[in-house]
């Protein structure tokens, strides 16, 4: 069975707390990274580094078949795969790796939901293809060389006998 980022990162989440944390005795290396996240807004590079290498461990038990197709999954794998490029397997597993940590990261968020990974959020403002002042719809212009003999309107719309302007009308 092929293996999926989602099964990455819950591996090396779990073994992240299993891991001892450097600092506080009987505190995982997980919590660790997550009060550093809340404290700091930041984490150290030597922190990074042992995400890095719990990834790693991961990639490297894969076969490189799998490697591939889950490379090829990525956005990085995507475009480099749909360009023809030659990619060797050590650059295919730092692509993966920039990725799952980035996965990783977004975990540690408390606000975090398995949805929220890598899914941008629609612009609430929408954007027209026409610049602005060549719409065809400009409300506020009058139209341009209208002729009026192209003008079709019959006498009898403005002369309704029904209608007496004294009436109310209620809709």
């Amino acid at each position: 069975m092929a293996a999926s980022t989602k099964k990455i990162v819950n591996d090396v989440v779990n073994a992240l707390k299993k891991s001892p944390s450097p600092q506080k005795k009987g505190q995982s290396f997980w919590d660790y990274l997550k009060s550093q996240l809340y404290s700091e807004s930041t984490w150290d590079q030597k922190d990074i580094k042992v995400i890095e290498k719990e990834i790693d461990n991961c990639l490297n038990k894969l076969e490189k078949k799998d490697l591939t197709e889950m490379w090829k999954s990525t956005d990085q794998g995507m475009e480099k795969f749909e360009a023809e490029k030659k990619v060797e397997v050590k650059e295919m597993k730092a692509d993966l790796s920039d990725e799952l940590l980035g996965q990783v990261m977004d975990r540690m968020d408390d606000n975090y939901s398995s949805r929220d990974t890598y899914y941008a959020q629609p612009d609430p403002v929408s954007y027209s293809a026409v610049p602005k002042g060549e719409s065809d719809l400009d409300d506020d212009s009058e139209p341009e060389n209208i002729n009026e003999e192209d003008v079709e309107l019959d006498d009898d719309l403005f002369e309704d006998d029904e209608f007496d302007e004294d009436e109310d009308i209620h809709i």
